[in-house]
């Protein structure tokens, strides 16, 4: 089948006339696969304009590392209270860098010195912060490849994120293919003798990373510096976001776009037209600043209009425009993308069947339909558990993302049901079992963090966890990366008690049941009497010995379907369907 990647995370693009914009956050569809809601922070002023991560190293120009920042604006910012803040290409752990009591003047630049990473190169101009140790221990130093960086107007640590969702960020880069968290597209990948400059010598601002910075020999300015004047007050500038940035099909999304009118000479009659037409809306749809169509408050200049996503849109990442126009004949384009929480095209992990019939009408509120762009699931809100969750694997769901471990309650449940948290499980004696494995959804970050989601857990036996079943989900991704894809299902069975004061149901045992096709196309087609299938069941109570092999616990897929009174392969034929959920597997 034709697979299509999912983009590691949702995020928005702005582009503004003339080049220049104002900054808004940009998010993960956490992303976070997002689940996070984007939130406009128009910044007019003070932005990253200048980095660099070689320092020190073997025909490094400069011997530090170093971030620079700059005054786009018109008038002067106090820098007091402010962070710049760093992560890794794909960490979490953002390392706070407090500044110092300055007022940044409009045109100025402010130099950042962090640390080392070797002895060669020159000294930088004189640094206005030289990077204080962190409470990690150390002075930081930047990837000279690929990294993230966060101007933020608190000191305040930003969440322990691949892409944190936080009002108080100013202006966010991600630089380098590996980057899992930028405005709009990330910029090149940098190296031991090149930075990331703002064109413009600043000024310019999309909100996108990768138009925005050219990769270019690294030229540090300071405080000192010569100032540049950006003359922004004749440009009409605009952002705009999707909240929640990730919808799911039938659901709403309150679409915002946020001007900034002109000054010389003021913008007057502002009118914000929006191309829908890829979420199933109007090509030229108005937005309102009226109080209606989920517009706030009237006159802030802030349009809005509430969408409603068409049933039966695929998944990924979808695109909305919008042109902003004055009556002084000035314009600028926004981009918003967002999320559509349902199945990318050529995923299709209930293609041979839906094992209980399980819907999404909240009244099931036992075997409720929740889908995923990385899984599908029935929910059981009677156990805070899921009843099956099933999933496709082959080789292109796998890559280098290390384990997020972001374990965080599902915000898609319906309102009123109890949400899991990771702390139910503290003390438990049970370890918080994945479903779909982190291991099987690693080629970015937001696919992995989808792993964490508390619906896809339920309470495991370490000795079944971290025995048998790990070693069966390695042994799944092996048959993946030997050319095949894998259709599975999995979940638990039985009462053996509850955890989390009486909420959440321990299974006495869990089950899994897959099917192997070799890669290619029409995959229900392809499903033959010969078409492998492997099922096992694993207790979930003691006694079990953590070494014991998954191959003992193998049986048919037809004794899964009288523990649980599920009905596996319902869309295939049925004659195929009944020898194959007969056999046992020897491989």
């Amino acid at each position: 089948m034709k697979r299509f990647y999912l983009v590691l995370a949702s995020f928005f693009m702005l582009a503004v006339g003339l080049g220049i914009g104002f900054q808004t956050k940009a998010h993960s569809e956490e992303y976070q696969l997002a689940q996070s809601q984007e939130t406009v922070l128009v910044s007019p002023n003070i932005v990253i304009s200048q980095f660099f991560g070689g320092g020190g190293l073997t025909n490094a120009p400069y011997t530090n590392d170093f971030v620079e920042l700059f005054n786009r604006g018109t008038s002067p910012v106090s820098l007091n209270g402010w962070s710049v803040q760093y992560a890794s290409a794909s960490g979490t752990n953002w390392l706070v860098v407090p500044l110092t009591n300055v007022t940044l003047q409009p045109g100025q630049y402010y130099l950042i010195q962090f640390a080392s990473n070797g002895t060669a190169g020159s000294a930088l101009p004189t640094p206005d912060l030289i990077a204080p140790f962190v409470p990690e221990g150390f002075i930081p130093n930047l990837s000279s490849t690929s990294g993230k960086l966060a101007l933020v107007n608190t000191t305040t640590k930003l969440p322990a994120s691949t892409c944190p969702s936080d009002v108080s960020i100013v202006d966010l880069v991600g630089y380098g293919a590996a980057a899992s968290c930028s405005e709009g597209a990330r910029t090149a990948d940098l190296s031991v003798v090149t930075a990331a400059k703002r064109n413009g010598d600043g000024c310019a601002d999309t909100d996108n990373n990768a138009q925005d910075f050219m990769i270019g020999a690294p030229a540090p300015r300071n405080t000192s510096s010569p100032t540049n004047s950006c003359n922004l007050g004749g440009i009409l500038q605009a952002g705009g976001a999707a909240n929640p940035n990730v919808v799911s099909p039938g659901g709403t999304t309150l679409l915002t776009i946020s001007v900034i009118p002109a000054t010389s000479p003021p913008s007057t009659n502002i009118m914000v037209v929006g191309n829908l037409t890829d979420i199933g809306g109007a090509a030229n749809q108005q937005f309102f600043d009226n109080g209606t169509n989920g517009d706030v408050t009237p006159n802030d200049n802030i349009f809005s209009y509430l969408a409603t996503i068409p049933v039966g849109t695929i998944g990924g990442i979808h695109n909305v425009t919008a042109t902003v126009s004055d009556a002084q004949s000035r314009t600028a384009s926004v981009f918003i993308n967002l999320t559509v929480n349902a199945p990318l095209p050529g995923e299709e992990p209930l293609l041979l069947g839906n094992p209980s019939n399980a819907t999404s009408d909240i009244a099931n509120e036992n075997n409720y339909l929740m889908v995923k762009p990385q899984y599908s699931l029935s929910y059981n809100r009677s156990k805070a558990t899921p009843n099956w969750v099933a999933w496709r694997l082959d080789s292109t769901w796998l890559g280098t993302t290390p384990r997020q471990d972001d374990f965080r309650p599902d915000p898609q449940l319906p309102n009123g049901w109890y949400q899991v948290t990771p702390e139910n499980y503290s003390g438990s004696g049970y370890d918080r079992g994945h479903m779909t494995p982190s291991g099987d959804r690693t080629r970015s970050a937001a696919d992995n963090s989808a792993t964490f989601l508390m619906t896809n857990i339920i309470p495991q036996l370490a000795a079944n966890n971290q025995g048998p079943w790990e070693e069966f989900e390695s042994y799944c991704r092996t048959l993946a990366n030997q050319g095949n894809e894998l259709y599975i299902v999995s979940g638990g069975a039985g009462n053996a008690g509850t955890i989390a004061q009486g909420r959440i149901v321990v299974p006495q045992v869990t089950w899994k049941v897959v099917l192997v096709l070799p890669n290619g196309n029409n995959d229900l087609q392809r499903v033959t009497k010969g078409t492998r299938t492997i099922a096992i069941i694993v207790p979930n109570q003691p006694p079990l010995n953590i070494n014991a092999p998954w191959r003992n616990f193998r049986v048919s897929v037809n004794a899964v379907e009288v523990l649980t009174s599920y009905n596996f392969f319902t869309n295939v034929p049925k004659n195929t369907q009944e020898l194959l959920e007969r056999r046992i597997d020897r491989e």
